[in-house]
């Protein structure tokens, strides 16, 4: 159980701590700021203008990627019009703050792989997005971030706790929960015993804080997206248990964006199998759509040996579009920012001295972001 998976975790970074203290709630930075610029409007004229916090503001104007990316060219454009610029001479002075402040050591967290594969967070880039954001939000807090798997051989639930609290680890970030939202059994120690966030799913044995993206909206605003390109008969393909993990949500926000379809042109779901093309094939010649939702990149292989253009004949959406996807159309969960919600939310149980299973479970959950593809077309 001594090693560890993700080495780089044991770093402790020596950056400075970039959190909610930004340079409009720094007395020293706003003293800075009224001397050195007084005409430009203030951060709170800004963010009155733009129906926001100051704290907004200050991580839009910076281009932080906590924002997404719409709030932030919004508030960018409301501080143009504003007629405000960035002090070059303030900004390289707060920078030399900022590298003057050193984040102290608080604790060390864990993240715990509950799937049946030692490397399951290493082999789907979801999931690779997912730790980024984790270490990288722990490493700001000051928090160490040690892995474990939960099937580790011959480590029973007794031995394990015993380890987390040698390390003195104060938390718990579970990942790779596959089996329809219920952790291994056995290891209610373990639950009961740490703060606990499980991250992307749901769990309902035992029902855990999460941290996730909304799939739900993601699948909605992806066939509202695709229905205002001018797509009329759109179908989801999408594995059945890769949906039901997640509560069925992105079939259920598909459902929706179709309803406003007429009965002939809302489609069935196509159950994905990835060693069944022929499958796909038959629903695809059966249903005809226009433009297809999945989160399997396989369609556009099957497609291409269908002789079917994308897209041409057929458009082609990912609901989780992410950068190795070149060319895509898509959805944009930000799954490192799922990571630092998770981390967020262990923090704020250890503040709050909080453990075990919570009676009435919270969720964060990331909204994705629309993304220009050359795999969809404007029709008509």
């Amino acid at each position: 159980m001594m090693a560890v998976t993700f080495p780089q975790m044991r770093l402790r970074d020596k950056s400075p701590l970039l959190n909610s203290s930004h340079l409009s709630d720094d007395p020293a930075s706003s003293a800075i700021t009224r001397q050195m610029a007084p005409n430009r409007p203030t951060l709170q004229d800004i963010a009155t203008a733009a129906g926001v916090g100051k704290a907004t503001v200050s991580l839009a104007l910076r281009n932080d990627i906590r924002l997404r990316p719409e709030t932030r060219a919004r508030i960018q454009q409301v501080a143009e019009k504003m007629g405000y610029h960035a002090n070059a001479t303030v900004s390289a002075l707060m920078a030399q703050l900022r590298a003057s402040r050193t984040v102290k050591y608080q604790a060390t967290l864990g993240l715990i792989n509950a799937s049946d594969e030692r490397d399951w967070l290493k082999n789907f880039s979801t999931f690779r997005s997912w730790v980024t954001g984790a270490l990288r939000r722990a490493t700001q807090l000051g928090y160490g971030l040690d892995d474990f798997w939960l099937r580790e051989p011959g480590i029973a639930p007794g031995r394990l706790a015993s380890i987390l609290e040698s390390r003195s680890i104060r938390g718990l970030v579970i990942a790779g929960v596959v089996d329809h939202g219920r952790l291994v059994s056995g290891f209610d120690e373990i639950w009961t015993r740490f703060p606990c966030v499980v991250v992307g799913v749901r769990t309902s044995e035992p029902a855990l804080h999460r941290a996730t993206n909304d799939q739900f909206a993601t699948a909605l605003q992806a066939a509202e997206r695709v229905l205002a390109l001018g797509y009329r008969r759109p179908g989801l393909v999408i594995e059945a248990k890769v949906d039901a993990n997640i509560d069925h949500r992105f079939s259920a926000g598909f459902g929706v964006g179709q309803s406003t379809l007429p009965g002939a042109r809302r489609l069935p779901v196509c159950d994905f199998d990835r060693a069944k093309p022929e499958v796909f094939e038959e629903w695809y010649k059966k249903h005809r759509p226009d433009v297809i939702l999945c989160v399997h990149e396989e369609l556009k292989a099957w497609l291409a040996a269908m002789k079917v253009h994308v897209p041409g004949d057929v458009g082609l959406v990912h609901l989780d579009r992410t950068a190795e996807m070149e060319g895509w159309a898509g959805m944009n969960q930000s799954n490192d920012l799922v990571g630092v919600a998770a981390i967020d939310m262990i923090v704020g149980q250890i503040h709050r001295n909080e453990s075990g299973v919570p009676d009435f479970p919270r969720s964060m959950m990331i909204e994705s972001a629309w993304m220009d593809g050359e795999t969809v077309r404007r029709i008509g």
